[in-house]
């Protein structure tokens, strides 16, 4: 196993008076341009909630009050990650805001915009366990096309229930069409793990 490993940290859910969720957009590898949830590493002897609140701190210049546990999440990516993520909840209790070193922007979002934002599969689950994002909603890729499929049972006009209550071919004459020529759109699908 490698030295240090697994590595320990601490991140906060803040809410602000609208129900808008706190994110910054991360300004380092890994996981450059994504939006994140503002957190790091516990350091020895330190407190979850004291590293979280340190760490939101450093990260967004905001004071935070920790009001107690989330969950937590594990990553497991061999060879050389294995990170263990405690999250709770904070409230904003003074500072100004302003983004750090390691996120190029912060700011607060409805549920509605969560759904544009580019996040890291562990990020979309813990907004989607917190509530702010409905379960099996995918994140939307910007600049994609995407084209979302229903499929509803029709009756067929020429068809007719027998007896048995199975549906049979009309006696009727048909009369003939020309045959369509199908449609083929040239925009991607994307498929959804």
């Amino acid at each position: 196993m490698l030295e240090g490993l697994p590595r320990v940290g601490s991140a906060l859910l803040v809410r602000d008076e609208a129900n808008r969720i706190l994110l910054g957009k991360r300004n380092k590898d890994p996981q450059r341009g994504s939006w994140v949830i503002p957190g790091g590493k516990i350091r020895a002897f330190e407190s979850i909630g004291d590293a979280a609140a340190r760490e939101l701190r450093e990260e967004t210049g905001l004071d935070v009050e920790v009001k107690g546990q989330f969950r937590v999440y594990e990553i497991i990516n061999p060879p050389d990650e294995h990170r263990i993520v405690i999250y709770s909840w904070g409230k904003v209790v003074g500072g100004t805001a302003r983004a750090s070193d390691d996120l190029s922007e912060l700011a607060f979002f409805t549920p509605d915009q969560l759904l544009d934002l580019q996040t890291s599969p562990l990020v979309r689950r813990v907004l989607a366990d917190a509530g702010f994002v409905a379960r099996g909603v995918p994140q939307r890729s910007l600049g994609v096309a995407q084209l979302n499929f229903v499929f509803l049972p029709v009756l067929l006009h020429s068809a007719e229930k027998n007896t048995g209550g199975r549906l049979q071919r009309s006696q009727k004459p048909r009369r003939s069409r020309r045959q369509k020529t199908p449609l083929i759109s040239s925009a991607p699908l994307l498929f959804n793990d």
